[in-house]
């Protein structure tokens, strides 16, 4: 009964039944909405049909990469797999062996569905043969009265090589999923970052790995320079200089990488230097306000008792009664400010670097105006292993 069952598992028959099942399930991934991926769809889908949704949802199939179901797939996948690998070993290491004993006459040995006779030149005795075959890169064992040749001998352990690589992809990926952080940290030009837990973004909150730690990094942002051709977005370049000293340059598709860490460019935003002083000009407070501001966005700080509002404007003019920008280069940068106490607007203004708004006795000053930027931080340990799997 055992080997009937073991015979089962590792045969043909078997491996392809269970990659059509794993094909299916794929499948039905790409059109069943899953909850990881498509949080959004997936709330609105079970809020109209809360019944489908429950139905699926104990079978696994809105969550079918992690299910019951997918995950005993792939243990019978690589059960089939093994059981195929261990078969196969011996008659591999038979297939690669060179031996006196296989010096047979070609006419009553087995193995060897394909036999001929070739006539030889006059000019090629038997030890030319040899000598032929192996400028051929043939093995050849034996001498010119009954040899053994084989070209591409240790191609048989390309099969072990290809079953074992299965291996090394699912190791990488465990490694890689128990070894995951991922987070957002904004750092704004001029900041240093030590890889502090405490600095990255607790909306959304940072994933924490199963096994290892956070990425262990330090670096200051040394500039940030938006990139506008004509009128259109086309890059950006962040230089950060690293703990020893070294100049990193990171763009829209170049991360900055460290620590089995990739730290790639999310989101652009203006961190800007604002001082409020009362009426005799003496300092009340002053602080870097990272506010997300581009591409139309409204913000607000609170200086003192005071609430802001603030409008960005790239190229910034005041045209038929309203607040507008020329382009989207930053040639003329301005903050729009409304001021707010209890619900109460006392003033709005436009506000440039080195300038400044007054109202009700106080002075609001913008001494500068650096860029910050949003950094998407990964960390996974197994990626070196995939990729050799692959």
């Amino acid at each position: 009964m055992f080997n009937k069952i073991t015979k089962y598992l590792s045969s043909t028959r078997f491996t392809i039944l269970l990659i059509c099942l794993l094909g299916l399930m794929f499948i039905i991934g790409l059109w069943v909405p899953q909850k990881n991926l498509l949080k959004t769809i997936y709330i609105e889908w079970q809020r109209n049909t809360p019944g489908l949704v429950a139905f699926l949802d104990a079978f696994g199939l809105t969550s079918i990469y992690s299910s019951p179901i997918t995950i005993t797939l792939w243990l019978l996948f690589f059960l089939n797999l093994s059981l195929v690998l261990w078969q196969r070993i011996p008659l591999v290491k038979s297939r690669i062996a060179i031996s006196d004993a296989k010096i047979t006459d070609p006419v009553t040995s087995g193995g060897y569905p394909y036999r001929n006779s070739y006539p030889l030149p006059v000019d090629l005795d038997e030890d030319k043969i040899i000598e032929v075959l192996r400028k051929s890169r043939y093995t050849v064992l034996g001498e010119a009265t009954g040899f053994y040749g084989v070209k591409n001998r240790l191609a048989p352990i390309a099969f072990m090589l290809f079953h074992l690589s299965f291996f090394l992809i699912l190791l990488g990926g465990l490694i890689t999923v128990y070894t995951e952080f991922i987070g957002y940290v904004d750092l704004a030009q001029g900041e240093s970052f030590q890889g502090e837990f405490a600095r990255y973004n607790a909306k959304p909150s940072p994933k924490m790995p199963q096994i290892g730690s956070i990425p262990n990094v330090s670096f200051t942002i040394q500039s940030i320079e938006p990139q506008v051709v004509r009128n259109t977005v086309t890059g950006i370049r962040v230089k950060l200089a690293d703990a020893g000293g070294n100049i990193h340059e990171v763009g829209i598709n170049t991360p900055y990488n460290a620590d089995n860490s990739s730290f790639v460019f999310k989101h652009l935003g203006v961190a800007p230097l604002f001082v409020l002083k009362d009426v005799s000009g003496k300092e009340i407070q002053g602080a870097f306000f990272k506010l997300d501001v581009v591409k139309g966005k409204q913000d607000n700080f609170r200086l003192g008792e005071f609430i802001f509002t603030a409008d960005f404007f790239t190229d910034y003019e005041f045209k038929d009664g309203a607040h507008t920008s020329k382009s989207m280069e930053f040639a003329n940068p301005v903050f729009v400010i409304s001021v707010e106490q209890d619900g109460r607007k006392f003033a709005e203004a436009a506000v440039s670097k080195n300038s400044a708004m007054e109202f009700a006795g106080y002075r609001l000053e913008m001494l500068d105006m650096p860029f910050w930027v949003r950094f998407y931080v990964v960390k996974q340990r197994g990626l070196s292993i995939l990729y050799a799997g692959f």
